[in-house]
């Protein structure tokens, strides 16, 4: 009996899962392995995610090799390596609607703003004071709702707010305020949201934070052009913005290029080069290469992926909502892939020039 016992337990994977509110989720499946997609619908019951927004979320965790945070591959099985731990796991808004307030159910709503939030406190988004006081304001009356004189004394901001309330500071705002100063002006701001119901308060709060400057954009740091300039990209649904990056870290500078899902043709790895392969009407040839490397030691390679892993996940939301382009660009994609493997096997110029006559062609039909 003892030996059954110890045969039901081996099996049982065991996951622990931070949610976007902070609390964490603890969760388990006794089999031997246990698919990406399994645990993320499980997470999403939990948080009432309706089964045709769970597209919008993913899960990330810590990569041991090299210490960055990585989505989890839903597709892919789950392999325990630490049976007498669980697996940690963070839920994270993977693509951001790009009007949150738009065809979106109010607990979607709740989830995206405590994402944003999130990332302006860990400093992900550098906003003006009175802009973060707004936000602060109106995320106070939807947690809070109406400000009482008696429950919320001074200091009631930082004690029932948590982690979501952060003064600005050097790394998330472009102003300087003292923290009692900003005290007062988010609960002014608070008391003014009398009578708000917590749903209107969430709303009100993202109207503010979808027009913050890199809104719905995953930043990709570490890649450097072809000049050796060091860049950030920006991917969105909208497509993938590169920007130069400013000196005070992680701020993004002047756009250089920016591109749209449907001018993207193809984009893939080789070790720590990201290829894009963009459709260019300026330019006589139709189509261009745009060649990026990404300088870390060994893990390059690694940068690089996720970065297309990214893409590829934003992309498909223009796929699915543009068929016919889709079906031209996936063709396209394809014979671009293929030729420039030839090309890379030594075939020497000849075949690098044909690559760029095949594609131009295919750009004019």
């Amino acid at each position: 009996m003892s030996l059954k016992f110890l045969r039901s337990t081996s099996n049982i994977i065991e996951f622990q899962v931070v949610l976007l509110d902070n609390s964490e989720f603890i969760t388990a499946f006794d089999q031997k392995t246990v698919q990406g997609s399994e645990l993320l619908d499980r997470v999403c019951e939990k948080v009432e995610v309706p089964p045709c927004y769970k597209q919008y979320f993913g899960l990330q965790y810590i990569d041991r090799e090299d210490g960055d945070v990585v989505w989890l591959n839903l597709d892919k099985e789950i392999h325990s390596r630490r049976k007498s731990k669980p697996l940690l796991y963070q839920l994270a808004v993977k693509v951001f609607p790009q009007d949150p307030l738009k065809n979106m159910v109010k607990n979607m709503q709740r989830l995206i703003l405590l994402q944003v939030k999130g990332l302006i406190n860990r400093g992900k988004f550098s906003l003006p004071v009175n802009k973060h006081a707004l936000i602060d304001g109106f995320y106070a009356q939807a947690i809070l709702g109406d400000f009482n004189v008696k429950r919320h004394k001074p200091g009631y901001l930082e004690d029932r707010l948590g982690v979501f309330y952060c003064p600005p500071t050097g790394i998330n705002s472009d102003g300087n305020i003292n923290e009692e100063d900003y005290e007062v002006m988010v609960k002014d701001l608070h008391k003014s949201h009398r009578g708000m119901t917590r749903e209107e308060a969430v709303s009100a709060s993202l109207d503010i934070c979808k027009e913050l400057e890199n809104y719905g954009a995953w930043m990709h740091y570490g890649g450097t052009d072809c000049n050796g300039n060091e860049v950030v990209f920006c991917v969105s649904l909208q497509g993938i913005r590169i920007c130069q990056l400013k000196n005070k870290f992680p701020e993004v500078g002047e756009v250089c290029h920016n591109f749209h899902w449907r001018d993207i043709i193809s984009m893939f790895c080789d070790n720590a080069k990201f290829h894009m392969y963009v459709a260019e009407a300026r330019e006589k040839e139709g189509m261009a290469c745009r060649v990026f490397r990404f300088n870390k030691g060994l893990y390059g390679y690694k940068t690089a992926q996720r970065l297309q892993l990214d893409a590829e996940n934003h992309q498909k939301f223009f796929f699915e909502g543009n068929p016919e382009r889709a079906t031209i660009m996936r063709s396209m994609s394809v014979e671009a892939k293929s030729m420039n493997r030839i090309a890379r096997s030594g075939s020497g110029q000849y075949l690098a020039s044909k690559i760029n006559l095949t594609l131009r062609r295919a750009t004019l039909k």
